[in-house]
């Protein structure tokens, strides 16, 4: 027996995307029903931290005079113009209204500046570390948010995950299909349908076969990708969904997986967290340094640099310079991505604990580190050798690290190689949409009634790639979901007339 529904506007889904467009749909008093397969509101939303928004009051009152032709010009160029061009110009034209839009809802902001960004690589571009509206006291801020949606009249149903959309004979999208947490089917009939649920970042599988490795390491919210095969089987096209690579972590480490006031999912309260978020000398799976550990100060690149040795990497220490760690370290510890805690330890035997979970490997000389790591002996050698040279001589020929960062040699025994991994929180990318979020087929056509935001939109991004600009998946998710909640308003009243 099937539960059936008679709506103007369907949205799936209610993480930002799905609440932002239903607010713009009810707004304008559209009969809006949002079905969400979780048991609340938020997705992984609620798990990001900020919102990225260029012209606000805040950048105001903080001094900011930021401009959204700059900030447009500086992510086309980020994304190698192979992002859509009036999609980006639509959607950081309007993030600032957005912005204002759920704080009328009922979501704190403040302003997180430059000078206080987490990611030091930052501190000398305000469009990319002082753009970042921090989200404050989410759960309350959320509940707000959702009592603001229901008073203007949207109705959720929770525990509803969409299955497919339906289309009439003229092809055109017509609502939705569903199953309830009881197993029941659940039938929308609606006039314009907003897909917002999300990536595909649970389905481990079809993330390995997209991104061509297993190596990776999930957070987030466990989407499974429905919406996206739906929005495909309807006729969409999908031109760069990809994981949101996002900082890296030690292998098995047990990881916190929202976010409060103090540390943003992913933190986790080992110290050898400081290794990680240390510039030290890092090798691949095969025993060649393969980047400037620098990178370690920005999230999307440390991230990148990982996901280009197949996600998977080992920071190599000396036994000294472990013992120089239990002292403290001379190196800036990084906060990008979920950030080091500051409690102390004895990190040789941090080591020799990792070693006996399977997560660091430890040799007693470079020979034996790499057969029992499965390093190349030669490769290790070599590279070793050229990075103890380039910390005695202060210049890094291979990847021209600064001499700040060249610290630790690697030369006395015993030696240590740790797992980490990158990590994704997520999907981002999709389906080819216009400007206004319509989802387009495969002639550059609108299909009828059909809108996406969020993780299940496409040409925001270059692709494989996130830009390095804080709070921008977050912002787009909001704002996208606003801004095709709005065009399904716009397309439903020139029927009328």
């Amino acid at each position: 027996m099937s539960k059936e529904y008679t709506v103007d506007l369907a949205v799936a889904g209610c993480g930002g995307t799905g609440m932002a467009a239903a607010d713009a749909g009810a707004s304008q008093g559209l009969k809006t029903l949002v079905i969400e397969k979780q048991a609340q509101v938020g997705g992984n939303t609620k798990i990001s931290s900020g919102f990225f928004a260029i012209g606000t009051k805040e950048q105001r009152e903080a001094g900011l005079k930021l401009s959204t032709e700059e900030a447009i010009r500086q992510l086309n160029e980020y994304n190698h113009y192979l992002n859509n061009g009036p999609l980006t110009r639509r959607i950081v034209e309007n993030a600032k209204p957005t912005l204002e839009e759920i704080e009328s809802l009922g979501m704190e902001i403040k302003l997180n500046p430059t000078s206080k960004t987490t990611q030091f690589a930052h501190l000398d571009n305000p469009y990319a570390g002082g753009s970042y509206h921090m989200y404050q006291n989410k759960p309350e801020s959320w509940a707000r948010v959702q009592k603001s949606v229901e008073e203007k009249g949207a109705e959720f149903l929770f525990g509803t995950t969409m299955q497919d959309l339906l289309k009439n004979e003229a092809g055109e999208i017509c609502g939705l299909k569903a199953v309830d947490e009881n197993g029941e089917e659940v039938i929308v009939h609606a006039k314009a349908v907003v897909v917002a649920t999300g990536g595909f970042g649970g389905d481990k599988e079809r993330v390995a076969r997209l991104m061509h490795t297993d190596r990776m390491r999930g957070l987030g919210v466990p989407n499974m990708g429905e919406g996206m095969t739906a929005l495909e089987q309807a006729g969409a096209v999908n031109i760069d969904s990809h994981a949101l690579i996002h900082a890296s972590q030690l292998a098995k480490s047990k990881v916190t997986q929202n976010t409060s006031k103090k540390r943003l999912a992913g933190f986790s309260d080992n110290p050898l967290t400081r290794l990680l978020l240390t510039p030290l000398m890092w090798v691949d799976p095969n025993g060649l340094r393969f980047t400037d550990e620098n990178t370690v100060y920005d999230t999307v690149l440390w991230a990148n640099a990982a996901y280009n040795v197949g996600g998977m990497y080992y920071i190599l220490v000396d036994t000294k310079t472990l013992q120089e760690y239990t002292k403290g370290t001379k190196l800036t510890v990084s906060k990008a991505g979920p950030g080091a805690t500051d409690k102390p330890g004895d990190f040789i035997a941090l080591a020799e604990e990792a070693v006996a979970n399977e997560t660091a490997f430890k040799g007693e000389s470079l020979r034996d580190l790499a057969e029992k790591a499965g390093f190349d002996g030669d490769n290790l050698a070599k590279a070793v050798a050229d990075y103890n040279q380039a910390v005695k001589d202060q210049d890094d020929k291979a990847f021209a690290k600064s001499k700040e960062s060249l610290v630790y040699s690697v030369e006395e025994g015993p030696f240590y190689a740790f797992k980490a991994q990158a990590a994704y929180l997520g999907t981002v990318g999709g389906v080819r949409v216009d400007d206004h979020l319509r989802v387009l087929d495969s002639s550059f056509k609108p299909i009828k009634g059909l809108y996406a935001g969020g993780a299940n939109a496409g040409g925001y991004y270059e692709g494989q790639s996130y830009p390095a600009y804080e709070g921008l998946a977050s912002g787009f998710a909001w704002t996208s979901g606003r801004l095709a909640g709005l065009a399904a308003v716009e397309d439903l009243q020139a029927e009328k007339k």
